[in-house]
């Protein structure tokens, strides 16, 4: 939770022209146009570098052994 001083500064921060500029371009920069497709392979760049951003690595996974494989 915010303290009251945090809250009033975020208030305060509202007021600003350039700050709320800011945001809108964050938005938009931030959206794909709906008549893009998607790529995959992008997209799983994206969160594969984004899981490297956090902070603390992942456990690596256990081994699974299947003992019945059909192709």
């Amino acid at each position: 939770m915010l303290s009251e001083q945090e809250r009033r500064e975020m208030l305060e921060m509202t007021k600003s022209a350039a700050v709320r500029e800011e945001f809108r371009r964050l938005k938009t920069a931030s959206q794909l146009p709906k008549n893009r497709p998607v790529d995959l392979d992008g997209l799983m760049d994206f969160l594969t570098t984004m899981t490297r951003f956090s902070g603390r690595p992942l456990p690596p996974r256990p081994f699974v052994h299947y003992s019945n494989v059909r192709l």
